[in-house]
C-alpha cells in the first residue's frame, strides 16, 4: 500500500491550511475529511479521524453493478444479492490504497484529509480485477480439463477456486478474453458445474424395498456413482460426498461419507419412525460436506453456483407393510348425508396411500377408522357491489382397535371457515380444500405416533 503523509502541524506553523476551513473541490480526486477532538484525552483521536475521513472518501466512490456481474446473474437469489451487494460497498473502504493523507492539529483539534486520484484508483481497480479474472479463468480451464478426463470431483474443486478468485468482484464485469476465446466467468462457471453434475450417474443397486414395520431394523441401501466417458464406457467415481435422507416418511440412517474407489457407497436404515405406508429415501451429492472447510461468506456464493436443483441424486422407495383398516365415513353437506363425498374420498385415498391397507372386511380388519365430517352454510355477507358466501367445516376422526374395541386415537377440529364469492358451492369447495390440507398437515402426523 502506498501512503504519502504530509504534516502541517509544528511549533512554527500553526496556521490552518485551506482544506481545514473548506473542503477542496478538485474533480480529479476523491476526498474525505474529518476532525477529532483532543479535549477528551483519548489517545485514539488520530485513528478515529483517519477512519472517519476514509469512510467519507469511500462514500464518494460510486459502485455500479455491471450487467455481466455475478449479482446480476443471481439477482433472484436474495441471500446472495443482499449479502454480496452490501459487502461490495463495504469492501471499497477496506481495499482503498494509493491515497494521500494530510493532517493538521492544534491543542483542541486533530484534522485529517485523505485524497485519492481518480485515475490512479481506476487503474489499481482494473489491475485487481484483471488479475482476479485471469486466476479465475485458469482454475476454470483446469476444472474443464479434469472433468473431461473423468476426474469430476477434482474438477469441481477447481470450479470452487474459480468462484473464490472473483468473489471480491461480484458487482463488476466478469467477461474475459484470451487465446482460448471469450468467457463470461459467472455464467460459464455455473454452466460448467451443471455439466459436471450431469455427467455423474448415481444408481441405486436396489431401488425398492418392502418392509415389515419395526422400530429396530437393519436394511442396507447401496448405490454406485459413475460417469460415462466419450467412448461410452462407465467408470466409477471415487471420493464423491453423499448424503442419505428421508424425503417421505421418517427414520434413522447410519452416517455416510464418500464413495470408495469402486464408486460404491452404503447406508443402513436402522429405525423407522414414521408409519407411512409409502416412504422414500434420497441419496444426493453432499454439498455441505463438500464445502465444510469454506467460510460462511464463501458458502453463500458457492451454494448459488452449486444449486440444489442440479445436485446428482437417486431415490430408494420403501413400502411398509401396514395394518388393515375398515373406514366408516359419515359426511353431511348442508344437512344432507352423502355416501360418496369429496372430503371422504380424499381422506380415504390418503389413508390408503400412506397409512393403512384399506379393507371391506370389517370383521377381520385390524382397526376401524371412523370419520365424521359436517359442512354448514354460514350465511351470505354482502358488501358494496359484491357478496361473499361462508361455509364452516367440522371434522373428527377416531381409530379403534378392532380386537379390543379400545379407541387408540382421536382428533379433529370445528368451525374451519371457507369464504368465496358467487355461491355456496364455491365456498364449499374452498373449505373442503382447507380441511384436507389441515388434516394432512396437522392431524395425520399425530396419528403416525400411535402404534398402528
Amino acid at each position: 500500500m502506498m501512503i504519502f503523509t504530509l504534516s502541517f502541524f509544528s511549533l512554527e506553523a500553526k496556521r490552518k491550511p485551506s482544506w481545514v476551513n473548506q473542503r477542496p473541490t478538485d474533480t480529479n480526486y476523491y476526498y474525505g475529511r474529518a476532525m477529532s477532538s483532543k479535549l477528551d484525552g483519548e489517545v485514539s483521536f488520530r485513528t478515529e479521524a483517519r477512519n472517519k475521513a476514509l469512510k467519507e472518501l469511500s462514500s464518494e466512490i460510486k459502485v455500479t453493478i455491471s450487467s455481466n456481474s455475478i449479482l446480476r446473474q443471481f439477482e433472484h437469489n436474495y441471500q446472495v444479492k443482499e449479502e454480496f451487494e452490501a459487502s461490495t460497498y463495504e469492501s471499497v473502504e477496506a481495499t482503498l490504497e494509493g491515497y494521500e493523507v494530510l493532517t493538521w492539529e492544534n491543542k483542541k483539534e486533530y484534522w485529517v484529509m485523505v485524497r485519492l486520484n481518480k485515475d490512479k484508483y481506476a487503474m489499481l481497480k482494473k489491475q485487481k480485477l484483471d488479475y482476479a479474472k485471469k486466476m479465475s479463468a485458469t482454475y476454470y480451464y483446469d476444472g474443464k480439463k479434469a472433468v473431461a478426463q473423468g476426474n469430476i470431483y477434482e474438477g469441481l474443486l477447481f470450479y470452487v477456486q474459480a468462484i473464490k478468485a472473483i468473489k471480491n468482484h461480484t458487482a463488476e464485469d466478469l467477461s474475459y478474453r484470451d487465446i482460448d476465446g471469450n468467457l463470461n466467468l459467472g455464467s460459464d462457471i455455473f454452466s460448467a458445474i451443471q455439466d459436471a453434475f450431469r455427467k455423474i450417474n448415481l444408481e441405486a443397486l436396489q431401488s425398492s424395498f418392502v418392509l415389515e414395520f419395526s422400530k429396530q431394523i437393519k436394511v442396507p441401501l447401496a448405490l454406485k456413482a459413475s460417469y460415462t466417458s466419450t467412448a461410452g464406457n462407465q467408470h466409477p467415481i471415487a471420493n464423491l460426498p453423499l448424503a442419505f435422507y428421508f424425503t417421505k416418511g421418517e427414520g434413522e440412517l447410519t452416517n455416510t461419507g464418500t464413495t470408495d474407489r469402486d464408486g460404491k457407497a452404503n447406508c443402513d436404515i436402522i429405525r423407522l419412525i414414521s408409519k407411512r405406508k409409502n416412504q422414500e429415501i434420497t441419496a444426493e451429492f453432499n454439498l455441505d460436506l463438500f464445502l465444510e472447510k469454506e467460510t460462511e461468506e464463501d458458502k453463500v456464493l458457492l451454494k448459488a453456483f452449486f444449486h440444489d436443483e442440479y445436485l446428482p441424486k437417486t431415490r430408494f422407495n420403501i413400502e411398509v407393510q401396514k395394518s388393515t383398516a375398515y373406514v366408516v365415513m359419515n359426511e353431511l353437506v348442508f344437512d344432507q348425508a352423502t355416501t360418496n363425498g369429496a372430503l371422504g374420498n380424499a381422506i380415504r385415498s390418503e389413508l390408503a396411500q400412506s397409512y393403512f391397507n384399506i379393507t371391506e372386511d370389517k370383521n377381520n380388519a385390524d382397526f376401524i377408522v371412523t370419520i365424521n365430517a359436517k359442512f354448514t352454510a354460514g350465511g351470505e355477507r354482502k358488501g358494496k357491489g359484491y357478496s361473499v358466501f361462508v361455509v364452516f367445516s367440522d371434522f373428527h376422526i377416531s381409530v379403534t382397535d378392532n380386537k379390543t374395541q379400545m379407541e387408540i386415537f382421536a382428533d379433529g377440529f370445528d368451525s374451519l371457515r371457507g369464504m368465496q364469492p358467487r355461491s355456496y358451492e364455491y365456498a364449499l369447495k374452498n373449505v373442503r380444500e382447507k380441511s384436507v390440507q389441515k388434516i394432512i398437515d396437522e392431524i395425520f402426523p399425530k396419528m403416525e405416533q400411535v402404534n398402528l
